[in-house]
């Protein structure tokens, strides 16, 4: 970029004051600006270098300023999740246990709550232990048994702010911690969702834990060990990451990283068994008792008691016949919602089984359940 000329001397330069100082040091800036008024004190090229070096000031104080605490209220739990006085609510004393309610600053990052979600007890507080005291948790089950649902149920409720990343087989190390980014004309390093969670104290919801490479995996290991996160190609002010004392790490999977049992769930691995040992709790998600899974068709669907029964029956007898070998897929209770919704639009139940589900069965399986389905809902 060009330089501009000294008004004294006619001496090319990038920035007047510094000429002056150099080459004048009887007369100063005012005197120059005041003589001059119209004359340019700095280059295009100084103008930009003075830019950049103020953003990097600015981004250097951000970086050094203290975690803040996010603020906690301890509430009764069966009051924040509406659970009613139930005794798995209450501790040997018959006292509500509490549970921390934040307060963050980062509130579009809380997830949406749904009123109408029913929580299963004893699933809920293995969960809320898990955050509580800061427990790495993997939790896994069969798609559509609500394992994302409920963790991002439970921060709604807290009012915790979630970040949640899918993991595929094509999930690299770089997608997680962060990359160098071209940006306005500037390379920076942009940090990852794991970097991000962990400086800002979110919840990181690592989804589909089991699809991802071991080797990828392996990033996770030190943060679950609840060290830092160091990021060996960032820049100084990047290169680590401390955790914030409201960071917490949940992941959940199909499987329980010994790979799949059932054929169901094409593209997990088998996982290195150092990593799994990092979870110092584990929880089966399994699907539903039956009054629980009837509530949440009658919640979600909109339907009546008997029709959420039948549907319910449906479905028990529909995972019997997995069990059995006799079908090569399960009905989830989040196809089982869509099935009622369907159904109710359409005016026939079969119909909406048919869309919602059994469509996508082999032909075999198809007959087997339409049979199923005709017994039940006639």
């Amino acid at each position: 970029m060009s330089k501009i000329k000294c008004e004294i001397c006619g001496a090319d330069t990038h920035a007047i004051e510094v000429h002056i100082k150099r080459d004048h040091p009887e007369v100063t800036l005012d005197e120059y600006v005041a003589k001059y008024p119209d004359a340019p004190l700095l280059s295009e090229m100084a103008k930009q270098k003075l830019k950049e070096q103020q953003e990097l000031k600015e981004r250097t104080a951000k970086a050094a300023r203290p975690v803040t605490e996010t603020a906690h209220d301890k509430k009764p739990m069966h009051e924040v999740f509406g659970l009613g006085k139930v005794a798995g609510a209450m501790n040997a004393a018959g006292q509500p246990y509490l549970v921390s309610v934040t307060t963050s600053e980062y509130e579009d990052m809380v997830p949406d709550l749904d009123l109408d979600y029913v929580f299963e007890l004893e699933g809920l507080k293995n969960v809320l232990m898990a955050i509580e005291m800061n427990i790495p948790a993997y939790v896994w089950g069969h798609a559509g048994t609500g394992k994302t649902t409920l963790i991002e149920q439970v921060a709604a409720r807290t009012k915790r702010p979630l970040l949640r990343v899918q993991h595929t087989v094509n999930t690299e190390e770089a997608h997680v911690v962060g990359q160098w980014t071209a940006r306005a004309g500037e390379t920076i390093f942009e940090l990852g969702p794991l970097a991000l969670a962990m400086k800002h104290g979110w919840i990181y919801l690592a989804d589909e834990y089991d699809f991802a490479l071991p080797a990828v995996l392996a990033v996770y290991q030190p943060v679950l060990e609840g060290k830092s996160l160091v990021i060996k190609e960032a820049d100084s002010l990047n290169r680590i990451i401390r955790p914030h004392p409201n960071f917490r790490f949940i992941a959940t999977g199909n499987t329980n990283g010994s790979g799949d049992e059932t054929s169901l769930y094409q593209g997990t691995s088998i996982q290195n068994a150092a990593n799994y040992d990092r979870f110092h709790m584990v929880l089966e998600m399994k699907y539903m008792e039956p009054e629980l899974e009837k509530q949440v068709l009658i919640n979600q669907a909109k339907i009546d008691k008997g029709d959420a029964e039948r549907f319910v029956e449906f479905a028990n007898r529909v995972r019997e016949q997995f069990s059995g070998s006799k079908i090569s897929s399960p009905i989830s209770p989040r196809t089982l919602i869509a099935a009622a919704t369907i159904g109710y639009i359409k005016g026939n139940f079969r119909t909406g089984l048919a869309l919602a589900w059994a469509n996508k069965l082999p032909r075999m399986d198809r007959e087997v359940v339409d049979g199923l389905a005709q017994r039940i809902f006639g």
